[in-house]
């Protein structure tokens, strides 16, 4: 079942709307909040449950095994900033299933935001020594958007994020820019594990993870491309995937100019 709810309220329903609203409709919104009630509980409660067994582990054996302590330190430092990540994310798609389009769009330049996004990332590529290039055609002029630059910056940043994240030591991950007068086109390649074909039509909802071991070892929410699917739309644009498992993905995005 789809598990979007960018066109819904996280709220019950009255049911003295029933006149505007189908009792049908009506259950669905109510079944989809339940739904993600629960799912944010226990994405919220797997890391919690984690940080109180090891601040625990940690108190019992400070000073009888100092080695020991440093690595529960170290794990308890690793839950903490997936916790912290994982409410970012929460924060950033709540605001953007709750704002109506864009709040205070601007003329945005996409190239000198994916600059940035790849000067951020290029530590996290060169300690995988995983080559990160950028490419561009098209006339510079024409990478400018109406748009908001943080949610704009948030999307290339997970899409470059995941690249690097799923792609083995060695590899290369590319970012392509394409512009016309009409729009950007931006693609994300890489040489890495790939996705299931079972799994492509899924990978954008909230929380879905093609390997839920894999994900939590490299510190995934599951939300990361939920949030690149909402803030797209928010700019009249598409995203989409192809994939092959063993060789690599490519995410293109294409934002509408006008």
């Amino acid at each position: 079942m789809e598990t979007g709810l960018g066109d819904t309220s996280y709220g019950e329903v009255d049911m003295g709307e029933t006149d505007a609203v189908s009792l049908g409709e009506l259950r669905r919104v109510n079944k989809m909040r339940r739904d993600f009630v629960a799912n944010v509980s226990h994405e919220l409660k797997t890391p919690a449950t984690s940080l109180k067994l090891l601040a625990e582990s940690l108190v019992e054996i400070l000073d009888e095994d100092p080695e020991q302590a440093r690595f529960f330190a170290q794990r308890l430092k690793s839950e903490t900033e997936r916790l912290a990540q994982l409410t970012s994310d929460l924060l950033d798609l709540a605001r953007l299933e709750s704002e109506e389009g864009l709040q205070n769009p601007a003329e945005v330049d996409v190239r000198s935001i994916l600059m940035v996004v790849l000067a951020r990332l290029r530590p996290a590529a060169k300690s995988k020594n995983i080559t990160l290039s950028w490419r561009r055609s098209g006339p510079a002029g024409f990478y400018e958007i109406r748009g908001d630059e943080t949610q704009l910056t948030s999307m290339f940043a997970n899409l470059v994020e995941n690249a690097v994240k799923y792609t083995p030591i060695g590899g290369t991950v590319d970012v392509e820019g394409e512009s016309s007068e009409s729009e950007v086109v931006v693609r994300v390649s890489d040489t890495g594990i790939g996705i299931p074909e079972g799994s492509l039509s899924r990978i954008f909802e909230r929380f879905y993870r093609v390997d839920k071991a894999r994900s939590k070892e490299t510190g995934g929410t599951g939300l990361g491309l939920s949030i690149v699917r909402h803030v797209v739309e928010k700019h009249g644009g598409t995203v989409a995937v192809n994939s092959k498992v063993g060789e690599g993905t490519t995410f293109t995005v294409h934002l509408p100019r006008g």
